[in-house]
């Protein structure tokens, strides 16, 4: 849910400054503004959020984001970099149980569809 929220946000900011040459430091404000409530409506922890917009506005200002040519995409490639990072960066995989069952405990947020992805992964053991 937080994704959604989120990626809703990043496609009206790139529509807004689709055939923009350039984006100021306020349409980066802006779009970071953005991302801010995103992710504060999908209940993520204010600190958290906050150090990674302000993560994402060092990484924009010093990649002269603001004087690339295509500036809304450079954005969004900070903000999916930055995204990964604070996901753990790396993929992990689910060790499965060489004698069944394999338990795996399914954590979030009422409404986040915990059950629905529980009978998908039991589809697949």
């Amino acid at each position: 849910m937080a994704f959604e929220g989120l990626s809703e946000k990043l496609q009206a900011f790139t529509r807004k400054l689709r055939g923009k040459a350039r984006i100021t430091e306020s349409d980066l404000n802006d779009m970071l503004r953005e991302v801010k409530l995103a992710l504060l409506e999908a209940d993520v922890n204010y600190k958290v959020v906050k150090d990674f917009v302000n993560n994402i506005h060092e990484k924009a200002l010093g990649s002269d984001v603001l004087k690339s040519l295509t500036p809304g995409q450079q954005v969004i490639k900070i903000v999916k970099d930055e995204l990964v990072e604070l996901l753990g960066g790396t993929d992990s995989k689910i060790a499965f149980s060489p004698n069944p069952p394999t338990v795996i405990m399914l954590i979030g947020l009422q409404g986040s569809r915990k059950n629905y992805n529980s009978r998908k992964v039991s589809k697949f053991t």
